[in-house]
């Protein structure tokens, strides 16, 4: 059984955070997720950000942001500047931030960069969705931008892994109504619950970004669920053409989005010249419209 590297208790080989002191893992701990091809989906988290190009005062090795101890030698370090800290220390010494804070959720101590609060479930966000910048404890407010930062408790997914050779496949269960399915690949099938692909927590229809890990998230193909990109014009799995400014379903000879107001124009396949609904033919380059009639 591996240990958290936040505070060394003792965890399940598929935990995704540390019941002891609020850790979410980035990586499964202990697994050597190896290579993964064809259908089988590994889930993989971003690269973390290096702490401003800083190292382990104790070994050298590299530190990124939020890490609580030195991945090599185990140094309890503080996570917003990386100075080496004592087991006991309440306060850092570089920095002078809190190690420790009260859970507003239901009282009890976590470490300053918890993620979520392993007693009640209350997630603190940990990136200030206004500026970007990292936030540490339970704040009110950002103290960059001075916006209201919101702590929520929701539900998160449970994950199921398995090992096939040396590739470990990973799915999720939507917490509301119990399907398989990988948040990657768009929202539940079954009830259209939204989860982040990065940290499994159930997100709201309008949130481009996940309060909890700050993972930049694709939108949702309003007619099959596929990830979309940002003013992509149609749906990459479906074909189902899309405003681009809002992302809405729109038909091919619509002018107006109806959901955002949007002006859109049509344009020929052939070409790529502008063209009128009513054309029979291209008036660039002559390719003939085939009528939907």
């Amino acid at each position: 059984m591996p240990d958290c590297p936040r505070c060394g208790n003792p965890v399940e080989l598929e935990a995704d955070g540390c019941p002891h002191c609020g850790f979410v893992f980035r990586s499964r701990p202990g697994i050597d997720a190896g290579a993964i091809s064809g259908q089988l989906e590994l889930r993989t988290e971003p690269e973390p950000e290096p702490l401003n190009d800083r190292t382990c005062p104790h070994c050298g090795t590299r530190i990124y942001v939020g890490d609580p101890t030195c991945a090599t030698c185990g140094q309890p370090l503080c996570p917003r500047c990386g100075a080496a800290v004592a087991e006991d220390a309440e306060t850092c010494p570089g920095c002078g931030l809190a190690l420790t804070f009260t859970c507003p959720g239901c009282g009890i101590d976590l470490l300053s960069g918890a993620e979520i609060c392993p007693d009640c479930g209350l997630i603190f966000a940990r990136r200030c969705l206004a500026c970007g910048e990292h936030l540490y404890r339970a704040p009110d407010h950002c103290p960059r931008c001075s916006q209201p930062v919101t702590h929520q408790e929701r539900r998160t997914a449970r994950s199921i892994s398995r090992r096939v050779g040396t590739m470990l496949v990973r799915w999720s269960i939507c917490p509301v109504c119990g399907t398989r399915t990988m948040p990657s690949k768009g929202p539940c099938p079954q009830c259209g619950t939204r989860l982040c692909p990065q940290c499994n927590l159930m997100l709201l229809p309008e949130e481009s970004s996940c309060p909890r890990c700050g993972s930049e998230l694709s939108a949702a193909c309003p007619r099959c669920g596929a990830g979309i990109t940002d003013g992509a014009p149609e749906c990459p799995a479906c074909g189902q053409p899309l405003c681009p400014d809002c992302g809405a379903a729109v038909e091919e000879n619509d002018t107006i989005c109806a959901a955002c107001g949007a002006e859109l124009a049509l344009i020929c396949s052939d070409c790529g010249g502008e063209v009128s609904p009513g054309d029979a033919v291209c008036p660039h380059c002559g390719a003939p419209f085939i009528s939907s009639a």
